[in-house]
C-alpha cells in the first residue's frame, strides 16, 4: 500500500514538473533551472541504497531510470532551446519529455501494483 501511494505521488510530482516546464515556455521565462532526474522525489527514491537492494530483481525497476532521465533533460533541453528561439527543437524536446514522461508513469503503475 505505501508503494503504490509513493507511486502515485510521484506521478502527480512528474505531472507538476511537466506543467512548470510548460508555464516556463509560455512565459517566456528565462530561468533554466531544473532538477535533475537524481534530485527529485523519485531520483532519490530511487537511487537509495536500500531501495536499490529491495528491487534489484524486479524488470519494472530497472526500467524506470533510462526515462526518467530523459523526462529531465529534455525538459531542460527544451527550455535551453527555447531561449535561442529554436522552436522545432523545442517542440522534439517536449515530444521526447512527454513519450518518456509516459514510459516513467507505465513503469510506476507496474511497480504499484506489485505493491498491492
Amino acid at each position: 500500500m505505501a508503494l503504490s501511494s509513493f507511486c502515485e505521488a510521484v506521478k502527480l510530482d512528474h505531472l507538476l514538473f511537466k506543467l512548470m516546464v510548460y508555464l516556463r515556455l509560455f512565459n517566456q521565462d528565462p530561468n533554466l533551472e531544473l532538477s535533475d532526474h537524481k534530485h527529485c522525489r523519485l531520483g532519490k527514491w530511487y537511487l537509495m541504497p536500500e531501495t536499490q537492494q529491495i528491487y534489484q530483481h524486479d524488470r519494472a525497476f530497472a526500467q524506470l531510470d533510462d526515462p526518467h532521465r530523459i523526462c529531465h533533460e529534455s525538459a531542460s533541453h527544451a527550455l535551453h532551446q527555447a531561449q535561442h528561439k529554436d522552436w522545432s527543437a523545442v517542440v522534439a524536446s517536449l515530444d521526447s519529455m512527454e513519450t518518456a514522461s509516459l514510459k516513467v508513469n507505465q513503469v510506476l503503475q507496474a511497480l504499484a501494483h506489485r505493491g498491492n
